[in-house]
Order: structure tokens, then C-alpha cells, then sequence
């Protein structure tokens, strides 16, 4: 029997009926481990994970008719995904230990060859690390010209920028990618992203919103803020009958997009993570975007620039692992100002180093008129400042700030690449 015990079993049980979005993590969990009783109730809860607490409570005592498990000891998200890690790490150990029993009395009374006794540490170790997959190179160049092919053919499966001209210098996503989009505050960073978002959405593909600062009602209102003068989020009241009526509409227009938010408030990337990986398992997304970097938290790490690096690597991984592009807003330091007319470069990144490391692409948004009063107030660039399998340059854009509007420059001022 593992060292995790009865009431470690418990508590491991109730934080997966308490907390949904752990329950992405289920299949990383061996039943066969648990004690009869916890194996029963974990089956309950793997057979029906998408089910809300309470229905899956009642299921569990319809079946079970036992509720002693919800006497484990609470546990927060983030101790339960440690505590996972845990019981897998005793999983891991415990197995070894009696496979070496196993092999060492047959080895003993001669019922097993050496060569024998190598395949079965062999498959064990392969089964112990299946997340750690490898190909041989004839693998990976059938891959490699089946990717080209398709695009060539229009069947690759990039992600294409929903703003004119951005391919004029970006790359369409291929999934796996991680973007980060950085500005000062002022500078638009999350209307650029609802944009891009909305964009999508509109085109047909299925988007995931996270935001750790701003709610669903405010951000809804600012994606419908194009199509009217008054401030929804602050002036409601100051609309007339028929821009309400219209503003009913443009609302119900949007009704069949596959557009998902998120604004519990939740902050550790351990649980964001989770999150991700259950709704990406219902809804298969095509892009995540999450607003924004510094309010996320990872416990543990004794500085800032630790915990930004920790949590920038697992937002890498996860892009890796669900194959799907994230895009992840961050704030520009102070020193920017110091530049040449306050224009942004890489060292201006809070934290810079860890982020720029992990990062495949990094935008970092510029509006002149904060530092040039002459200049247009619509006037924007979106400098790419990192590709990490391209070009980098300067995008012009289009901002009406009031409006919440972004577009691409006409084709007179298309971008240019440096």
C-alpha cells in the first residue's frame, strides 16, 4: 500500500469533486494504487468529470452510498496539484519496487532469463515515461513533408492573424506557438487582444478568453463598443430606445460564436493551467488568450522574476502539449520612457530575460501620441520584436481608442519588415 493513506486519498477525492478544473488531471492518476473504497469513488468521478459537485456528490452516493471520503482534509487547488504530483512520484517508486521483488525471486528459482528481466525494466521505464515520446528521422520527415504539403495545398492548419497585413511580417500560428503581447499601461494591450479575439471568433474558430482582472460584462461591452459613441461600461443609461434595442441585437448576434471566457478571479497558474486543459478537452480551442501576465502567481518562488520564469515555462509546455497557440498579454517597465521617443524594445519587458526566453513571439504595442503630442491619436504600431522562426518589424495599425476599434493600415502604409 502507498505511504498517500487512507485520509490522504480522501482529501485527494474531494479536492477532484470540488475543484472541476483538476479534474483535466485524472487520467494521470493510477486507480489500481488506491484502496477498494477510494478505487470505487474515483471511477464515479472519471466516468463522469464534466458533471458539476453537486450532481457528482449525488451520483457518488447513489452508487457508493458512502460519504465518507468528504471527510478528507480540505486542501487548496494548488496543494492538490501537488498532492497529485506526489501520489504519482509514490506510484512510480512503488511499482519499481515490485517489479525488482518480481524479477529477483524468478531470477532466484531460474524462471527468468536476464535478457527476459531487461525487457521488463525496459517496458517498464517506457511505460513510466510516456508523456517523453521520440521519433526515429524517417518518422519525422514523413511529418515534416505531409506539413508542407498541406500548406501548399491549402490544408495546413495555421492559425492566420485576423488583422490586414500581419502576415506581411508575422507568421500564421501553427499551435504550439507562445505570444506574448506587452504595452504600457494606456497603450490598448487588452483591446488588442479582444480584437484578435473577437476577430476569430467571428471567423468561426473557438477561442478561449481568460481575464484576471476585468469581468465578462465589462469585456463584452467593450467588443460591442465599436458600433456606439456612449461608453456602455460607464453610460448605459444614456442610450436612447432604439440604440438599446440595437444594442439587444448586436448582443444576440454574437450568441453562436464559440467565444469562452473566464473571469473567476483565479490567479495561480497551476489552477489557470488546469482550467485550460478541462475546457480545451470539451471545446477544443484554437487560440487561448490570457490577460495578463503579472497577475498571475506561482507559490513557491522567492522572486518575481523566479516565478514569472516558472510560470512562463508551464504556459510554454501547456502550448506544446494541447498544441494550441497561447497568447499572453505583460506590462512594459518604466524605463521605456527613456527610449527614443519612448519606443519600445525587449529590455523594457518586466522581467525580461524569462520571458523573452520562453517566448516565440513578442509584440510590444506603441501609441506615439503618449509621447508626441502631434502626433495622431489613432496612430499604432504593433512592433514585432521577437519570431522566433521569422522575420521581426514594425505592423501600423489603426486605434480608435474611444471606439475600442483596431484595424491594419491600408495598403498605401502596409508594413514593413527590417
Amino acid at each position: 500500500m502507498l505511504q498517500l493513506g487512507i485520509e490522504g486519498e480522501r482529501t485527494l477525492l474531494k479536492a477532484l469533486l470540488e475543484y472541476e478544473e483538476l479534474r483535466c488531471r485524472i487520467d494521470e492518476i493510477d486507480p489500481s494504487y488506491l484502496s477498494e473504497e477510494s478505487r470505487k469513488i474515483f471511477e464515479v468521478i472519471s466516468d463522469n468529470r464534466e458533471m458539476d459537485s453537486t450532481r457528482l456528490c449525488v451520483q457518488i452516493y447513489n452508487k457508493i452510498g458512502n460519504q465518507k471520503f468528504y471527510d478528507g482534509d480540505f486542501i487548496t487547488e494548488v496543494g492538490a496539484n501537488y498532492l497529485i504530483d506526489d501520489y504519482k512520484e509514490l506510484v512510480g517508486k512503488n511499482g519499481l519496487q515490485r517489479l525488482c521483488l518480481e524479477i529477483s525471486k524468478k531470477l532466484k528459482k531460474g524462471d527468468m532469463k536476464v535478457d527476459e528481466a531487461m525487457e521488463k525494466f525496459y517496458a517498464f521505464q517506457k511505460e513510466s515515461s510516456s508523456a517523453f515520446n521520440y521519433i526515429s528521422i524517417k518518422e519525422a520527415n514523413e511529418l515534416q513533408k505531409k506539413a508542407h504539403t498541406d500548406i501548399w495545398n491549402n490544408r495546413g492548419n495555421r492559425l492566420h492573424w485576423p488583422f490586414k497585413f500581419f502576415e506581411d511580417i508575422l507568421n500564421g500560428l501553427r499551435g504550439k506557438e507562445l505570444v506574448v503581447v506587452a504595452g504600457e499601461t494606456g497603450t490598448g494591450k487588452t483591446a488588442f487582444m479582444l480584437n484578435a479575439a473577437a476577430l476569430w471568433a467571428s471567423f468561426g474558430k473557438t477561442v478561449g478568453y481568460i481575464s484576471l482582472e476585468i469581468d465578462v460584462v465589462d469585456l463584452k461591452d467593450r467588443m460591442h463598443q465599436k458600433d456606439f459613441a456612449v461608453n456602455l461600461s460607464a453610460e448605459s443609461e444614456k442610450l436612447d430606445g432604439q440604440e438599446r434595442e440595437r444594442l439587444l441585437r448586436e448582443i444576440d448576434k454574437t450568441g453562436e460564436q464559440r467565444l469562452f471566457f473566464c473571469d473567476s478571479g483565479v490567479r495561480s497558474v497551476h489552477s489557470i493551467i488546469a482550467g485550460i486543459k478541462l475546457m480545451h478537452h470539451i471545446h477544443r480551442f484554437d487560440v487561448v488568450f490570457i490577460d495578463y501576465l503579472q497577475l498571475m502567481t506561482c507559490p513557491g518562488k522567492q522572486t518575481k522574476d523566479m516565478e514569472i520564469g516558472e510560470i512562463m515555462g508551464s504556459l510554454k509546455a501547456l502550448a506544446m502539449e494541447i498544441r494550441v497557440p497561447i497568447i499572453v498579454g505583460s506590462q512594459l517597465n518604466r524605463e521605456v520612457g527613456k527610449n527614443d521617443k519612448g519606443i519600445p524594445r525587449l529590455s523594457n519587458l518586466r522581467e525580461s530575460g524569462t520571458i523573452e526566453h520562453s517566448a516565440d513571439v513578442v509584440i510590444l504595442l506603441y501609441r506615439p501620441i503618449l509621447y508626441d503630442r502631434n502626433a495622431s491619436p489613432d496612430e499604432y504600431q504593433a512592433i514585432v520584436a521577437k519570431q522566433r522562426s521569422g522575420r521581426t518589424g514594425t505592423l501600423y495599425m489603426h486605434f480608435d481608442m474611444k471606439r475600442q476599434i483596431m484595424q491594419g493600415v491600408v495598403p498605401g502604409e502596409r508594413a514593413y519588415a527590417r
